[in-house]
């Protein structure tokens, strides 16, 4: 059925030889499986992960956790119990690491925690999972198993639940967002009509969530080469606002330029660009100004639990809402003033500029954006100790003079000299 075997890794061949040692089964399972199928060709899809290989291996042991453990040890691999009331651990050798997990059923659960059991049936460790693209497996002797039929569901790219839609949502209120987040890679035929419904019915599960991990599954959504898709159920389910506390508007991502231009541009801030997207989709009447940016982005950077980058960033994407538009602006022809201010204030400008063009429903200038990227401010010809040596005292008179000069001079579009500036000093 594959067009070539599954490249097994040296750590995943010392998994496989341990379980078979133990008289049970290991497998491989998951994502790595899934986008191998992919990337063989085996699969045909309009959707991202054609290009995609094999992700990071995750692998299945019909033992118990604690058993797995102490047979991998015997065999020198060092072994990182990250979760091992969840019947998980990590297993460090050749390679990148490898999650392994008992396989397993769900005792009881709460929306965010499970009490797990152990069990040797494949079909029930299959039906645990989150969507059938997920619950296929890669044997030791390289046959592929499909349990519960997520193979067909591959192929059509058709994205469902495991079962029962509402079902797995109750288990964790997080395959919400996953189902978002991977839509736009293995949805290509639009949201299963099941999941849309479960996901409308019960998106208010997700504000018992962590911040953290709701900001994992957004950044790899906003991040995706494609996300309105995602973004689109999300606002059409409410969960957008269950999660956000606001309404995301998914049309401005059509705005957008390609996903490589908005990279190029960002340059040492494209590790940001999901923010990018996300500020783009934030409602242009909530953020009418500087101040309601503030706002707006406060409330999303302590929901999110972001990092302090994130933070600074996503304020400066809100926060510049201000400065487009028409005239002096980063869309007029005075663009290079305004940006000027934006990089003494820490500002990335083509990202702010992308962000706000499409927030108020305006499309992204390739050229502007490129303008934007590419521009060098200038450093202003007067600094500080100039104002020290011609007797200006330091104190809150010295910030304020040299802020007015600089003022001056950007809005002279940065041609007057230090002495024509300095002349006109006044004490």
């Amino acid at each position: 059925m594959t067009a070539a075997p599954f490249p097994v890794p040296p750590l995943a061949r010392q998994i496989f030889a341990a379980a078979r040692d133990m008289g049970c089964e290991a497998r491989i399972v998951g994502g790595a499986v899934r986008d191998w199928l992919l990337a063989t060709g085996t699969i045909a899809t309009g959707g991202d992960a054609t290009t995609k290989g094999p992700a990071d291996i995750d692998m299945a042991i019909a033992c118990p956790i604690a058993d797995a453990a102490a047979a991998l040890r015997r065999r020198k691999l060092k072994i990182v119990e990250t979760g091992v009331a969840h019947g998980t651990i990590t297993v460090l050798g050749d390679g990148a690491p490898i999650e392994l997990t008992q396989t397993r059923v769900d005792l009881e659960t709460d929306g965010r925690h499970a009490v797990i059991g152990f069990t040797d049936n494949w079909a029930e460790d299959a039906r645990r999972r989150d969507f059938t693209v997920n619950a296929l497996y890669v044997t030791e002797d390289g046959r592929l198993e499909d349990p519960i039929g997520g193979l067909p569901d591959l192929m059509a790219g058709r994205l469902r639940f495991v079962g029962d839609a509402r079902t797995r949502i109750a288990e964790d209120g997080l395959r919400m967002l996953r189902y978002c987040r991977f839509l736009p890679r293995f949805g290509e035929g639009g949201a299963d009509p099941e999941a849309f419904e479960a996901i409308s019915a019960m998106a208010t599960r997700v504000k018992t969530l962590s911040g953290e991990r709701i900001a994992r599954e957004l950044r790899h959504l906003f991040a995706a080469s494609r996300p309105q898709p995602g973004v689109q159920v999300l606002h059409d389910t409410g969960l957008d606002q269950a999660t956000l506390g606001l309404r995301l508007q998914p049309d401005a991502l059509g705005l957008l330029p390609p996903d490589d231009a908005i990279i190029a541009a960002l340059a040492s801030t494209a590790d940001l660009k999901w923010l990018v997207r996300l500020a783009a989709c934030l409602d242009s009447n909530v953020i009418r100004d500087a101040r309601s940016g503030r706002d707006v982005a406060g409330r999303l950077a302590k929901r999110l639990r972001l990092s302090r980058a994130e933070r600074r960033f996503l304020f400066s994407l809100c926060e510049g809402a201000a400065q487009i538009s028409t005239g002096d602006h980063l869309a007029g022809h005075g663009w290079q003033r305004v940006a000027w201010f934006l990089h003494q204030a820490g500002g990335d400008p083509a990202a702010i500029y992308i962000a706000s063009m499409a927030r108020n429903g305006q499309a992204v200038s390739a050229r502007r954006m490129g303008d934007l990227a590419s521009w060098c401010p200038p450093e202003c010809p007067v600094t500080a100790a100039d104002l020290l040596s011609h007797g200006v005292d330091k104190g809150p008179k010295l910030g304020e003079m040299l802020s007015e000069i600089e003022w001056r001079w950007v809005m002279q579009d940065f041609t007057p000299t230090r002495e024509e500036l300095l002349a006109k000093l006044q004490y």
